[in-house]
């Protein structure tokens, strides 16, 4: 059998054939797994890791039109994504933006984005003291970080390296740290070892834990309280004014030993005060959940000294949508009422 050259046609239609049937595979798998979406076909989400925080939520809201879900808003670092919308009636309809490290200016931004889509009715809006951290550049802001993933494209070779992951956790029943569709985090390893009792839940590895995170964040690059930082607060609380949206403004718990050691340093002492007085100016009202309540001092609440695990969460959404007086947990910082 006499088998024909390849002349220049036929190697652009066997290359074209070729490429066809990559693309085919690629898209065909991206799409089927999802690795970035709630679509769970193939693979389950607990089996999707996170990757590129800001632009899988930002994709999810905006470019898949999500949006219109909810009329609710969490925002701010890790330390709020542990509040779990479906875990309380008054934040069924909530989105939880919270992202790594996020600063003033990335909460600003998804506000300003959110409100160019679509109106919002209530704001949860976590701080700490650390996004006053002049050495954590907390002016910073890239928006490239939220708009240039490659999450909307299921052409995407590193979608598909993503795909390729995600399929091998499910394939070896390993759960990763996920978001569920509504943006909160989960941490299945974790609850799992806590559930089998063999978390180090002990007292003794938590105060080692607060040690090592008041060196590392506020020792090791000394910490400088930037004012500058302060300015998108102010346009955040602006724009739920003129939006009328309901703000609840919080300062997230940490474990009580981390706290104890912030409050026994003089000048972080005093940081942590003004930062409390700078909240209250801008917005009159703070729920102050960083303080030394019994539920900041067991250990079983908390992942490490900084996060919370979802109860201690479903208790804070409690509180701000209690009776002052019966308030469960934490402190309602409210300005002085002037007097005559």
């Amino acid at each position: 059998m006499i088998v024909a050259p390849l002349n220049a046609q036929r190697w652009s239609i066997l290359f074209t054939v070729i490429s066809i049937i990559l693309i085919g595979i690629v898209f065909g798998i991206n799409y089927t797994i999802d690795p970035y979406g709630t679509r769970e076909w193939i693979v389950e989400k607990h089996f999707k890791p996170i990757v590129h925080e800001r632009s899988e939520k930002y994709n999810y809201l905006f470019y898949q039109n999500n949006i219109d879900k909810y009329d609710c808003l969490i925002l701010g670092s890790s330390r709020v994504m542990s509040l779990i919308p479906k875990h309380s009636d008054e934040t069924q309809k909530c989105y939880n933006f919270g992202v790594h490290v996020a600063n003033n200016p990335e909460k600003l931004f998804i506000l300003q984005e959110w409100l160019k889509h679509a109106p919002l009715k209530t704001l949860y809006l976590g701080n700490e003291l650390y996004t006053m951290h002049a050495k954590s550049e907390p002016m910073h802001l890239n928006k490239n970080k939220f708009l240039d993933g490659s999450e909307g494209s299921y052409l995407s070779v590193q979608t598909f390296k993503i795909s390729i992951r995600s399929l091998l956790y499910k394939l070896f029943n390993a759960p990763q740290t996920h978001f569920k569709a509504d943006g909160s985090i989960r941490y299945p390893q974790e609850e799992q070892l806590i559930r089998s009792n063999q978390f180090n839940h002990s007292l003794r590895y938590f105060q080692e834990l607060s040690h090592m995170t008041l060196n590392e964040d506020y020792v090791k690059r000394p910490f400088i309280y930037e004012t500058r930082a302060l300015a998108p607060l102010k346009q955040i609380k602006a724009l739920s004014d003129h939006h009328h949206i309901e703000l609840k403004v919080f300062i997230t718990p940490t474990y009580s030993d981390l706290h104890t050691l912030i409050t026994s340093t003089p000048p972080l002492a005093e940081a942590s005060q003004q930062f409390r007085s700078d909240l209250l100016r801008i917005f009159g009202e703070v729920y102050d959940f960083d303080d030394n309540h019994s539920l900041n001092r067991n250990p079983r609440n908390f992942y490490d000294p900084l996060h919370y695990r979802p109860i201690l969460g479903q208790q804070m959404i409690q509180s701000m949508h209690s009776d002052n007086r019966l308030q469960p947990y934490g402190t309602l910082l409210r300005i002085p009422e002037q007097r005559d």
